[in-house]
């Protein structure tokens, strides 16, 4: 993978890389709602565009990670 800025190039790489682990344990990756790849989260979350990414940590009745969600927060709504 290609780094998108040479500022940020050590951030996204241990990104990509916890990523991939995940991934290669087969642990599905979602990108707000939607199945995505360890390259498409790590792009989103260091785009630098002003949104940030929360994760969430899904579950099965064993206590197993099964998936990890990325949602975004819209900083331009806020909450009252």
């Amino acid at each position: 993978m290609r780094p998108i800025s040479g500022k940020h190039c050590d951030e996204q790489f241990r990104l990509y890389r916890e990523l991939s682990d995940y991934d290669g344990a087969g642990i599905r990756l979602w990108l707000d709602g939607v199945p995505s790849t360890p390259e498409e989260i790590t792009r989103a979350c260091c785009a630098r565009e002003g949104n940030s990414y929360m994760r969430d940590y899904i579950r099965n009745s064993s206590d197993k990670v099964t998936d990890i969600a990325f949602d975004c927060i819209d900083k331009s709504k806020k909450t009252r």
